[in-house]
């Protein structure tokens, strides 16, 4: 690894730093002794939003290991966990816990959002009564009915 100067960044070692911050981190050493790395604003999102949901997931899952009725307050960031049945929550747990590492490995949040974003709206929708028994109720024979297949119109 390169190890650049505060001068370089008033030289022509600029873009070099640059590029090199772009394509995966480049160090700076200051007048002081200490060093700075400079990585795309990207990367640190990635990396921010996978250590929040990690310590997310770290609380909720210590919590459902003490309860299988947990109360939102208890699940904190993921309340939302609340809405689930148990395996509905394992199964949410599971996904995000995948969705971390991939961001992580991509150094890209949207795997994450994608994730969060999808559970979140489904605890949305089972927070909804009606919504709720159409998703887990029980379905009926008498819910279906017989379709006549379709028949060309002479009406051409």
């Amino acid at each position: 690894m390169v190890m650049f100067q505060v001068s370089d960044l008033a030289g022509a070692r600029r873009r070099e730093f640059l590029d090199e911050a772009k394509r995966s981190s480049a160090s700076l050493r200051d007048t002081d002794g200490s060093v700075l790395i400079m990585l795309a604003a990207q990367r640190i999102a990635a990396l921010h939003e996978a250590v929040a949901v990690t310590t997310q997931l770290f609380t909720a899952e210590a919590v459902l290991a003490r309860t299988s009725s947990p109360t939102p307050v208890e699940l904190g960031g993921l309340a939302w966990l609340a809405e689930f049945d148990p395996d509905d929550r394992a199964e949410a747990l599971a996904e995000i816990r995948n969705a971390v590492v991939l961001t992580v490995a991509s150094e890209d949040p949207a795997p994450l959002r994608e994730a969060l974003h999808a559970w979140v709206t489904t605890a949305a929708v089972m927070r909804d009564e009606a919504r709720r028994a159409v998703h887990i109720g029980s379905v009926q024979d008498s819910a279906f009915v017989e379709v006549v297949a379709p028949r060309s119109s002479d009406d051409g």
